[in-house]
């Protein structure tokens, strides 16, 4: 699409479907992709994208541009995921249900390539709430800091310390899988 965000904000806030369609087009991936790495459940990120986008149209006549309208869209993404995380009474995993794979050649390493991804989402899984959203932010959808401390109110001097946090976590988490890779490539 060749019209950036400024362009289409003025249109979806006075109502024209055609900039709020365009407005979702343009995050529907980006934003199923985030909520993906939060909840890592094909089957809720759909819904939890409708929602986001539901509550984006419900706040057009209230939207003040005081930073990026990215940043504000992430801000509602990760309400949404808290919000449902609430209503559910338990925080989300990630890769509760992996699909199994066909016997094909090459199956062994399909299935070990598999199963490292899921230590890996497991691990990230069991990270706390803001050591995750840190981590997927940064990580995943390529977040700096700077926009980070914008879109969640915090301290970037502070997120930068919850993100080293979260790989020394995971580091510790993941040496084992570490460790056996390398032996298995001996």
């Amino acid at each position: 699409m060749d019209n950036d965000d400024a362009d289409l904000l003025p249109g979806w806030q006075s109502g024209e479907p055609a900039a709020f369609s365009a407005l979702v087009r343009r995050w529907q991936q980006p934003m199923a992709r985030f909520l993906f790495h939060l909840v890592g459940q094909k089957e809720l990120v759909q819904d939890l994208c409708q929602e986001v986008f539901l509550r984006v149209f419900l706040a057009a006549p209230r939207y003040r541009e005081t930073g990026q309208f990215s940043a504000w869209l992430y801000r509602i993404a990760l309400n949404v995921v808290r919000d449902f995380s609430r209503s559910r009474g338990r925080e989300l995993k990630l890769y509760q249900d992996a699909a199994p794979l066909a016997d094909s050649p090459g199956a062994d390493i399909c299935c070990e390539q598999q199963e490292r991804v899921q230590l890996v989402s497991q691990a990230v899984a069991e990270l706390p709430e803001p050591l995750r959203v840190v981590l997927v932010l940064r990580h995943y959808q390529g977040i700096n800091f700077e926009q980070m401390a914008r879109m969640l109110g915090t301290p970037a001097s502070t997120l930068k310390s919850r993100f080293a946090a979260a790989l020394i976590r995971l580091r510790e988490r993941l040496h084992p899988l570490v460790r056996d890779t390398e032996e298995s490539n001996k």
